[in-house]
């Protein structure tokens, strides 16, 4: 690692019990028309209405479409409404699906045209917004309220590919334990897991640098102390607020530096084999915890001496033990791929950029070779 490094993180952050209420109508003082977009459990409970009830001086609309790994043909229907809306202000409200599309909205609420203009093969740069942007997680896992990256799915192609882009930045993120009360255990776990891969892939990456490493570290040692009470006990104020606070450590720690091969191989478990985005990560996170032993060495030595394991072996044998006791995944074979799936899926995955982020290097031999470890 260099001496030499650079850590931006422009979002206005406030955290704590009842950090919604107390502020949320506060930010939206200056604003008329806002548009909320956020699960559809959210708004079919109530409880998108309820979380801003009590807010005045402005129109609320609610946009619930949002699908997991959601496409860009969900974005360009919120944008679309967005536009006749003539919204001035966009929350995302929900899990990571949920932000990323906010923030691609709040970017696209004042132009015309789509996102296909944009994501991967698109030939425009997206303008600055001048649409606010408050992002507000009700899960404790994605990070996305503090990240400049959306991830978005292609249905015509099954392609899925982050999209990165500083105006992706939100003004305000508004974190309130108390709204990850609800998650069941099966989100609870798959989640936080994949808070512990953006954990782990900004320690070992090859961009890391010292203000993201001790987030880093701090966010995975939250996550083992907490995540299996949260995940028996969802109503733990003490589990639940340090996981999402782990959450929030992890999202500004790969911020800065992006994630690597645990992600690049995520997107064809998701996009082809409708794995969720936790469980896609989750699944191979202790074979690479074991294969960046050698090329992360040093480094993830101390990790798992920190972490309190007396090696990189040992340290993915306990997450391997923690994901199977919360009845995750840890083979492949699990979400019905087999053998015949593992060519394709390396080869997508290292078609992704930042699969060279890791450590150990990575090319079709190594990916597949990784990949039948788990299968």
């Amino acid at each position: 690692m260099s001496n030499l490094f650079h850590h931006h993180m422009p979002v206005n952050i406030f955290f704590g019990t009842g950090i919604v209420e107390e502020k949320l109508g506060l930010f939206l003082k200056e604003s008329q028309n806002v548009l909320v977009i956020c699960d559809p459990f959210l708004d079919e409970s109530g409880k998108a209405k309820s979380i801003t009830t009590g807010i005045d001086g402005c129109t609320l609309h609610f946009f619930s479409e949002i699908e997991p790994n959601p496409s860009c043909d969900t974005v360009d229907r919120a944008v679309a409404l967005a536009r006749e809306l003539q919204a001035d202000c966009v929350i995302g409200l929900g899990g990571g699906s949920a932000l990323d599309v906010s923030k691609i909205t709040a970017c696209l609420a004042g132009t015309t045209g789509s996102i296909y203009d944009y994501y991967a093969g698109g030939t425009q740069q997206l303008p600055r917004r001048t649409t606010r942007l408050i992002c507000i997680p009700t899960t404790a896992g994605t990070g996305s309220e503090v990240t400049n990256v959306g991830v978005f799915t292609d249905r015509k192609t099954g392609r899925k590919a982050p999209m990165v882009n500083d105006e992706f930045w939100a003004d305000t993120a508004l974190l309130d334990p108390r709204l990850t009360y609800t998650l069941p255990p099966a989100v609870t776990a798959s989640t936080g897991m994949d808070a512990f891969c953006h954990a782990i892939e900004a320690y070992w990456n090859r961009e890391s640098q010292p203000v993201s490493d001790w987030l880093a570290m701090g966010a995975m040692k939250l996550i083992l102390e907490n995540i299996k009470t949260a995940w028996a006990s969802p109503e733990n104020e003490g589990a639940r607020g340090n996981m999402l606070l782990a959450s929030l450590l992890a999202g500004i720690a790969f911020s800065q530096t992006r994630t690597t091969g645990i992600h690049a191989l995520s997107f064809p478990l998701t996009a082809e084999f409708g794995v969720s985005h936790g469980a896609a990560c989750a699944v191979t996170l202790p074979a690479f915890i074991r294969l960046n032993a050698g090329e992360g060495g040093e480094k993830t030595e101390s990790l798992a001496r920190f972490l309190g394991d007396c090696s990189v072996e040992d340290l993915a044998d306990r997450v391997e033990r923690l994901m199977e006791s919360m009845d995750m995944a840890t083979r492949l074979n699990q979400f019905g791929i087999t053998s015949a799936d593992i060519e394709h899926i390396a080869e997508v995955g290292l078609s992704a950029a930042i699969i060279h982020l890791t450590p150990a290097k990575m090319d079709q031999e190594t990916v597949c070779r990784l990949l039948g470890t788990i299968l």
